[in-house]
């Protein structure tokens, strides 16, 4: 269910060009928009069937507009989005193109009359394929997957793309037939036309110049008319002039299209489809892969310019459903351009009323201008796709040169990915390198997995429990932590991740008694982790090392995804399951003492209140005075000690048993152990309690009120400072060993 603000922003928006606007406005804006870009829509069609030679204007224009009419018009209608903008893409137009080459090299062993129908019913095939696959990307919630792609993966293909749409161009641009460019290479620029590329380079110039003079105006649009009076200009003036060919004529084709084909030839169609279903199903992967990426990331800069919000899962189904219908009627892939949503939008268009505007719109461009469209030259379309090959070179690849190799690993690392993509796409194909990009980005995706899974590792001296032990035990502890290591993880724990945690495991040092996974950082865990988990835990056991999880406390998600697998996850319990660190560190600790010869004795041993280190340093009659004034008070486990922002009216001395100083919700800043201060600050600031303060169990505590203390320092002021200096003493020590855990932690 969308939001009234979302469908708001569908049907014109609260701002921008359209604010306001009514259905006529917007479908006029969609209208301007399809004028605006029909020269891309229409050298798009003529680089997609470029392969097809003298034929590839007759029969790519029209497909072509098929695309921004039929296609278009059905993601319009479907989408959600700000502005749905379907069109034909460089990048797909020169995948399709692959595909046109190979199916028409290898059927013109049959005769010239039997290329154009194999090449119509092939591409018709792939493009209806793309759409299937793109549904069923939908239904597999992957339209996300454009968020994950590195972009040195994304940016070395674009530029790939980019050198084959430039060197696809040369034949137009100098006068040369494909088949002479393609058997002779470079030798064939001897019979080269420097007219004709004098033309389709000034094209390009003026396309340029407008672009950067005038940026409101559709540039290439004005850029093709003034090639093209240019050139019939110059025919007439002087004939001998050799700018090269013009497209031909340009009609509907009197056959079905597409996959329609089918229904008048059967069975020679299929039979072409047999011949050709591998090129045709890698085609198709590819022009999903491809125009999903493309798409997603076209959704998302149009949201960010103009304050949109697109439905990922809703818009990959338009797209399927639409290319489904296009491979039928014999359009090329579709993909959503940002260019022409931009066009549109910025003309007072958006939603469905401005794509079916320029649907219409492109309907009639096609229907009276067709018979004109013959009349255009190649070398000014090609002019004009330079400019768009320009325009696909990606700017932080540029950016990343200008700063050169010596700029660092990362930026080397980028440099190498981005060429390696690029070199692939231009030398082996579109196929070759979406191919590699797909690799690249997986095994930087693994490798950054296996990088930021281990967000720290330290041992309990740098990360002790919030647990203020007596001094002597404290002491002791210091040399016992480091006997617990904790693996702060971050992110995914899954089967590509989790035998990192294995291999750190392996490295422990000898002495080692427990292994601390904090995993509270860690979104989920699959079932090959936690089988991971289970051979660590027993491989450990055996070391006499204790594996305990923390952040798999009751009620957290990664409790239940682990008890989905039962027997892979570790065994569950009170020893080994903790809500965080700090509790899991505190059981360490406790098992530690408890198994010190030294430590047996200290651990909850109860403290005589004339040894407390309140009286430290006073003489038998000062102790008497002191415990005069000082209060018993007996908590039962789980009883309240007192509240945040009750008045700090005194401190007091733990006994026997543990208090904890937790916040509203239940979250520990610290716990204390018998011989401990609790309280201090907050009656020496004046301030109200900063939190509050239970009993863990059974516990005795002793009061000492700040009257109290007022009544000590009248009768014996030397007594007074004496206590001062002890509750001073006690905070500095604990100030201390924070320091020192902390300094600890940096190394």
């Amino acid at each position: 269910m969308h939001t009234p603000q979302h469908s708001a922003l569908t049907e014109g928006g609260p701002t921008g060009p359209a604010a306001g606007a009514g259905w006529p406005r917007r479908a006029l804006g969609g209208a301007i928009g399809a004028v605006v870009s029909v020269a891309i829509v229409l050298t798009l069609g003529v680089v997609a069937l470029s392969p097809l030679g003298v034929q590839s204007g007759p029969v790519g224009i029209p497909a072509a507009f098929a695309t921004v009419v039929v296609s278009a018009a059905l993601f319009a209608v479907l989408s959600r989005s700000l502005m749905a903008a379907g069109s034909p893409s460089s990048a797909t137009s020169l995948i399709a193109a692959g595909l046109v080459a190979q199916v028409a090299s290898a059927e013109s062993a049959s005769g010239a009359e039997a290329v154009v129908p194999a090449v119509v019913l092939t591409l018709g095939a792939a493009v209806a394929l793309m759409g299937l696959l793109q549904l069923l990307m939908a239904a597999a919630h992957l339209g996300r997957l454009a968020r994950y792609v590195p972009q040195p993966v994304l940016a070395g293909f674009m530029n790939g793309v980019a050198v084959l749409i430039a060197l696809a161009q040369l034949p137009p641009l100098l006068n040369l037939a494909p088949e002479l460019w393609r058997t002779q290479g470079p030798q064939a620029l001897a019979m080269a036309q420097g007219g004709s590329l004098a033309l389709g380079l000034g094209t390009a110039a003026l396309v340029w110049l407008l672009a950067w003079r005038v940026p409101r105006a559709p540039a290439a649009l004005l850029g093709l008319l003034a090639g093209l009076l240019v050139f019939h200009a110059s025919q007439w003036a002087a004939p001998a002039l050799a700018l090269g060919a013009t497209l031909g004529p340009v009609a509907l084709p009197h056959t079905l299209p597409g996959l329609l084909t089918l229904w008048e030839r059967p069975v020679a169609g299929l039979a072409v489809l047999q011949r050709h279903a591998a090129a045709v199903a890698l085609t198709a992967v590819v022009l999903a892969l491809i125009g999903t990426l493309e798409s997603m990331l076209n959704f998302r800069a149009t949201d960010q310019q103009f304050g949109g919000r697109h439905d990922e899962r809703r818009d990959l189904l338009a797209l399927g459903l639409s290319n489904l219908l296009g491979g039928l009627l014999g359009a090329l892939p579709m993909v959503q351009v940002r260019a022409r949503a931009a066009a549109i939008v910025q003309a007072g268009g958006r939603g469905r009323v401005a794509g079916l505007g320029a649907a219409a719109a492109s309907a009639l461009i096609f229907g009276f201008g067709g018979p004109w469209f013959g009349q255009l030259p190649q070398t000014v379309l090609a002019g004009v796709m330079v400019t768009v090959a320009v325009s696909l070179v990606d700017p932080v690849a540029l950016r990343l040169l200008l700063r050169g190799w010596l700029a660092g690993p990362a930026v080397r690392t980028s440099l190498l990915i981005m060429a390696l993509v690029c070199v692939l796409t231009v030398w082996q194909g579109v196929a070759a390198g979406v191919a590699a990009g797909v690799a690249l980005s997986t095994v930087i995706f693994i490798r950054g997995m296996n990088r930021s899974l281990l967000r720290a590792r330290l041992d309990a001296g740098a990360h002790p429990s919030r647990r203020v032990y007596p001094p002597p035990v404290e002491q002791l502890l210091s040399v016992l932590r480091r006997r617990v290591v904790i693996l702060e993880l971050e992110g995914a724990l899954f089967f590509g991740t989790a035998e990192r945690v294995a291999d750190e495991a392996e490295g422990l040092r000898g002495d080692t008694r427990f292994l601390v996974l904090d995993l509270r950082r860690v979104n989920t865990i699959d079932e090959s982790a936690a089988t991971v988990l289970r051979r660590l835990q027993s491989r450990l056991q055996g070391r006499g090392v204790g594996l305990l999880l923390a952040g798999v406390g009751p009620g957290s998600t990664l409790r239940e995804q682990l008890q989905l697998h039962p027997g892979a996850a570790p065994t569950p319990g009170d020893e080994n399951w903790f809500p965080d660190s700090d509790h899991a560190v505190e059981f360490a600790e406790r098992r530690l003492l408890a198994e010190h010869p030294e430590g047996v004795d200290a651990l909850d041993a109860s403290h005589p209140l004339v040894q407390s280190r309140l009286l430290a340093g006073l003489t038998s009659a000062q102790r008497t005075a002191v415990s005069r004034h000082l209060q018993a008070c007996h908590l039962k486990a789980g009883e309240r000690l007192f509240s945040e922002g009750d008045p700090g009216l005194g401190l007091y001395v733990l006994t026997r048993g543990s208090v904890s100083v937790v916040n509203a919700s239940g979250q520990r800043y610290s716990s204390f152990s018998p011989d401990t201060i609790v309280g201090e600050l907050a009656m020496l600031d004046g301030r109200g309690r900063s939190a509050d303060a239970i009993a863990d169990r059974d516990s005795e505590l002793h009061l000492l009120t700040r009257e109290a203390l007022d009544a000590l320092a009248a009768v014996d002021p030397l007594l007074c400072a004496q206590l001062y200096r002890n509750i001073a003493v006690h905070l500095a020590e604990r100030l201390r060993a924070a320091s020192d855990a902390w300094r600890r932690a940096e190394t």
